[in-house]
């Protein structure tokens, strides 16, 4: 039994150090209440990008938005992410985080990723391949799609707008991923009410019961430049059961129980992997499109 905490946090834009210094604390807090994984939302140090919508006004009191979101993105080998790495050390759990980087090579160039963290290092790190909107602007796109050894299993991370696509959990399933994380910066505005009070738990049940895998889905809360974060993070079973989650968009902490039989009870009595018949499948998703007859 894996006892996870997803943190709704409340992440303050352009103030690394104030957000890391809050991550500290609730990963201290969070294991000492039996945690051993700890996911926290889409670009935790940053906070998100601006204008946050197109033809939105920027918030922030900057000369240059793209300049102070890269000062205050993380270096990959840098000194936060290694305090991290202390962190998960010194309190023996595993962290998934949302973090906005620096490119390794190129000054200027950045990236939306996860990352796994453990006591042994950086174990896992993942560039969010479909950018949404105005994050288009600042952030490189990812290339690759893994998985890592963790828990005696694999874990797989998505970042917000790829859990759209259904390819990247199926992939990662293929690639033996039991858990699937996903860590999100979603929102809408900030005067209207909210469509969908299910839309995060509809999304992880799908993604979930159509791979077996555990689908855990953090997001944040906060307000910013007329825009609210949902929130309402949860975590769902192969088999889709609701392990649990928040049904608000202030700030909280998400606790469950990831059982990893529930992976191998669920697909096979289902069979839905051995009923795949992937060779059908290729030859459409290579074909060309039809011709107009007319």
């Amino acid at each position: 039994m894996i006892s996870a905490s997803l943190v709704q946090l409340d992440v303050q834009s352009l103030a690394p150090a104030e957000n890391f210094r809050r991550i500290h604390d609730f990963v201290a807090a969070e294991a000492a209440k039996g945690a051993q994984l700890i996911l926290f939302p889409e670009l935790a140090n940053t906070g998100y990008v601006e204008p946050l919508v197109p033809g939105g006004a920027l918030v922030s009191d900057v000369p240059h938005f793209g300049a102070a979101l890269y000062e205050a993105c993380a270096a990959p080998d840098g000194e936060e992410v290694r305090a991290l790495v202390a962190l998960a050390a010194r309190h023996r759990v595993h962290i998934v985080i949302g973090l906005g980087l620096r490119d390794r090579l190129r000054a200027g160039v950045m990236r939306n990723a996860s990352l796994l963290i453990g006591p042994e290092g950086v174990l896992g790190d993942y560039t969010k391949i479909h950018q949404w909107q105005n994050e288009k602007l600042f952030f490189s796109g990812g290339d690759s799609i893994d998985t890592y050894p963790v828990f005696g299993t694999r874990l797989g991370m998505q970042v917000c707008y790829d859990i759209r696509f259904p390819e990247i959990t199926r992939i990662l399933a293929l690639q033996g991923a039991s858990i699937v994380t996903s860590v999100w910066a979603s929102f809408g505005a900030e005067n209207a009410p909210v469509t969908d009070e299910g839309l995060f738990i509809h999304r992880a049940y799908t993604r979930a019961t159509e791979n077996g895998v555990f689908f855990l889905s953090c997001n944040r809360s906060g307000s910013r430049g007329g825009q609210r974060f949902f929130g309402r993070s949860c975590a769902v079973a192969p088999d889709g059961r609701v392990l649990g989650a928040l049904d608000h968009d202030r700030e909280g902490v998400l606790r469950v129980e990831v059982d990893l039989a529930e992976v191998a009870r669920y697909r096979s009595f289902t069979g839905i992997w051995a009923d795949r018949v992937p060779a059908l499948y290729a030859k459409y998703l290579n074909a060309s499109p039809p011709r107009d007859s007319r």
